[in-house]
This record gives structure tokens, sequence and C-alpha cells, in this order.
């Protein structure tokens, strides 16, 4: 079963749903209805998604993905986005999981990722049973950081987004030693999506077997692919699920399916394919 865990749903009926007035960037001039996507993903053959909240679109109103994944549920869950470094947090958290039905939470703060601020938004995570995704990275400290907080709370499943931005890093080895040591976790997963499977074809060999070991530290047991459509579209959506299957051509297909699934099923139980029919 492919589970794409890193799509973004944003509605092209901005009365209804208005686009926070901060907003920038790729959403302001491209929507995604969960109905466009649904049927993206039956045209790809991918059974089941993630609506991840994109970053600054409806600000802290998970509303659209929580109320767009319970329309297609069990096919579809939510992951919205909260700052784990204000005060209510945790109680936010509480809110969405119980109120809205969501499954995973996305982390975006000006706070540091181990800020001590953040813990009782973690704590509250391991109490309702929800995976968490990080965003940001870039930096060997940043992912040190989330390390930090990682091991602070050891029966939380996280992983963070983007391939924690190694494809960007000015420093890849130093950054390659950062995710190695992330990896020890056992707790940490990552995920990988079309902003570094993109990019992998113009490294030279050094830095792909640094990618290459980083996906070795995790095992493809711990790895989560994700489209990041329509952020990420060149092709179309069928063309980002292509790359998730093709850019790395040492992959085993067991690994494959690790990475296209597998995975992202230990996160996610509760999501079911389509009866056919």
């Amino acid at each position: 079963m492919i589970i794409d865990t890193h799509t973004h749903v944003v509605s092209s009926d901005k009365n209804q749903h208005p686009l926070h007035p901060d907003a920038t960037g790729w959403s302001t001039q491209v929507s995604n209805d969960v109905e466009d996507l649904i049927r993206e993903m039956d045209q790809a053959g991918v059974e089941c998604a993630t609506l991840v909240q994109p970053n600054g679109t409806y600000g802290l109103d998970n509303s659209y993905q929580c109320d767009s994944a319970l329309r297609y549920a069990p096919r579809t869950v939510s992951v919205g986005i909260l700052d784990p470094a204000a005060s209510d947090a945790a109680d936010k958290l509480s809110y969405w999981v119980n109120e809205r039905a969501m499954k995973g939470v996305r982390l975006q703060s000006q706070a540091e990722p181990d800020d001590p601020r953040c813990d009782a938004l973690w704590q509250r995570a391991e109490a309702l049973g929800i995976p968490i995704s990080i965003g940001g990275g870039g930096q060997p400290d940043k992912v040190n950081r989330m390390r930090a907080i990682g091991g602070r709370h050891p029966n939380v499943l996280f992983a963070p987004d983007h391939f924690a931005g190694w494809s960007g890093a000015d420093d890849k080895a130093a950054m390659t030693v950062a995710l190695e040591e992330l990896a020890a976790l056992p707790n940490a997963y990552l995920r990988i999506s079309s902003t570094s499977l993109g990019p992998y074809a113009g490294l030279n060999d050094a830095e792909k077997d640094m990618f290459r070991r980083v996906i070795e530290a995790f095992t493809p047991r711990r790895v989560m692919w994700g489209s990041n459509f329509p952020s990420s579209r060149e092709g179309g959506y069928i063309g980002q699920v292509t790359l998730g299957k093709t850019a790395l051509p040492w992959l085993s297909g067991e690994d494959v399916d690790w990475i296209m699934g597998g995975s992202a099923a230990t996160l996610w139980p509760m999501l079911q394919a389509p009866s056919q029919g």
C-alpha cells in the first residue's frame, strides 16, 4: 500500500476557507481541493495520504485539513501545525485531536526544537498517541536539538520534514553525521520528499554516498515518502509518485515498499485503502 505522508490541500473557495493574512508562496496562487487530490491519488495508484497543514497558508487553523481528512477517512488523516513553545500548545493539541480527529502534529516555531517550553506538547503527544513532524532543519545544530528533545520523550514517534533540510545544507558532511546520530534514537523517523529526491540526481558521488549513509542509518523501515504536492508539482502528482519510486536506484524493491508506505503505516495504522468496486 502506498501512503503519501506529505500532501497539502488548499481550498479554492477563499470565502469559506480564507488564507491567513500573512500567507505567501505557492498556496496564494495554487489551490488543491481535497476532491482534486483524491482524483490524483486514484490515477497514480496511491491508496492513502496524510493531509499536512501547509506552512503559513491557514496559520494555526487546521480546519480544512481536518475536515478534508475526515471526509475521506480512513483513507486520509490530518496533520496540523502548532507552535510547540506557545503556553497553550498542549491544550490546543488536545482540542485538535479530541474534537477534530487530528492524527499528527507538525511543529513550526521560532523557538529552538529543544526549548524546554516545547516539552509540554511532547508530553501531551505521548498521552494522546500522536506522532510529531518537525519543520525546519538544514543545520547540524538544529538536528542535534531535535535529537535532544526526541531523547527526552522516547515514547513519541517523530520525524523531521523534508530530509531535515539536508539537500539545502551548506555543510552536508556535518548534516550527515548529525542525522546518523539522530537515527540512533529508536523513536526517530525521517520524511523524504521531492525537495530531496528531485536534486538527488545532480549530486556528486561523495554527496550521493552521504545521502545513502543517512538512509542506511535510519533503515528504510524508518524512512517515509511524501510528495509535497502541490508545492512540488513538476510532472504533476503522478510525476511526484514516480520520483518517489525511482529516484534512488540502489534501493531494493522491499526497501521501496517500506519507504513508499510500510514505514508510514507504523505511525498511522488506522489508514486503510479504499474498497474496490
